[in-house]
């Protein structure tokens, strides 16, 4: 059986037919849903280019192909590829197989709109549209509108899905809730393999100096113009503490100029970004791991500095405080409060040495054979009722 799974994330292709990511969502990720299905057809915007650049990754590969969707960007772009977005969505629902979209998205929900009454479908759910355009993306005009729209949209994608997944255990599940008859489950999207997870955890002997953070600079969801300001009253309380930066994006050049302005520059290192494997090793040299964000879904990066025995500290949003003590939890835009969280962690080191052992134990929970059982009994599971619902059509 083939599976279609639309994915919001933009790839590149080749003349050689080849689809490529920079990043993401390289060919060992979908080989997840091989584990279950014959096939899976990759439903993405993909840009053709000329030639792949040295550092992209293919994604393509035996039993994964890909639907290419016209490659847009923003809501102008998605406004002007209309049409043709249209058809193309029309063409690849009308195929055989099981229907997966991962959610939100711009082009699960124009193909549940085009999609026939009774043709099943199944979601995953990796993140919150009304946390996201609750930080004001889209102008503050639109946002509201945006918000509305697309926490009603998933809301409705939810009921009538014939399963639902979620990368949070309750949080995600409490505003987009299954239907009474759906299928359902819950485990991240992460890639944790065991061999990235420590055999021991930390005992720190002194107090935690240098900080790390990984997360996007395309957009400020994960707030990194608040952990500049808070970052600012821990070097005016000890000029001892260090920060890494690791991401890149628009954002990035008007945060170098916020550090020089707020004089902490010298205590900053913007990496950019980098490879997973690279992220590691930044991760087991730093103290502390701190992520504010402002909307969230269950971060990967948390995880993976637990994997490396790092307290960490972050926001009342998304799948956060499933991960995370209450305790080190503060709320989103709220400077004061990380401030102060930051630095009653970093200057104890016994609780230091607890949340390390804390963390580390909870991250056995994300590797890689653990939630590929979870994620193979949900696609089973979605396989055996599409074959039942698809066999009692024909025999009708």
């Amino acid at each position: 059986m083939n599976v279609i799974v639309n994915c919001e994330f933009r790839f590149y292709q080749t003349p050689d037919g080849n689809v490529w990511t920079p990043s993401s969502f390289k060919y060992d990720f979908w080989l997840r849903y091989t584990e279950v299905f014959d096939q899976v057809t990759v439903v993405a915007r993909i840009n053709k280019v000329p030639e792949v650049s040295a550092d992209w990754l293919q994604a393509n590969g035996d039993q994964v192909k890909f639907h290419a969707l016209p490659h847009y960007i923003g809501l102008v772009g998605l406004i002007l590829s209309l049409p043709k977005l249209i058809k193309s969505l029309k063409k690849i629902i009308q195929s055989d197989g099981l229907l997966l979209f991962r959610v939100p998205s711009q082009t699960a929900t124009i193909a549940t709109w085009l999609l026939k009454k009774n043709r099943p479908y199944a979601v995953e759910v990796i993140g919150d549209p009304f946390d996201v355009f609750s930080t004001g993306v889209g102008g503050k005009l639109a946002a509201p509108l945006l918000k509305t729209f697309s926490t009603r949209t998933l809301q409705k994608q939810c009921k009538k899905a014939l399963g639902a997944s979620y990368v949070t255990q309750y949080y995600l599940q409490n505003r987009y809730p299954p239907g009474e008859n759906t299928i359902t489950n819950f485990y991240s999207s992460i890639m944790l393999d065991e061999t990235q997870i420590i055999d021991a955890p930390r005992t720190y002997q002194t107090k935690a100096r240098k900080l790390v953070f990984v997360g996007s600079l395309e957009q400020m969801y994960k707030a990194p113009d608040i952990l500049l300001k808070a970052f600012a009253k821990l070097v005016e309380e000890d000029n001892h503490y260090q920060l890494i930066m690791i991401g890149a994006g628009q954002h990035l050049p008007s945060l170098k100029e916020n550090a020089v302005q707020l004089n902490i520059h010298e205590n900053i290192s913007f990496v950019g970004e980098i490879k997973s494997n690279e992220v590691i090793t930044y991760l087991s040299e730093a103290d502390l791991f701190v992520l504010p964000s402002r909307t969230e879904g269950l971060p990967r990066a948390i995880i993976e500095a637990m994997a490396q025995g790092l307290p960490c500290v972050g926001t009342k949003v998304g799948g956060i405080p499933e991960l995370i003590p209450e305790e080190l939890c503060v709320p989103a835009d709220d400077v004061q409060s990380l401030f102060t969280v930051l630095s009653k962690l970093c200057n104890n080191v016994d609780e230091l040495t607890k949340q390390s052992t804390d963390n580390l134990e909870k991250s056995k929970q994300y590797g890689n054979q653990f939630l590929s059982e979870k994620r193979k009994g949900f696609y089973q599971a979605l396989k055996d009722k599409y074959t039942e619902i698809h066999t009692k059509k024909l025999s009708n």
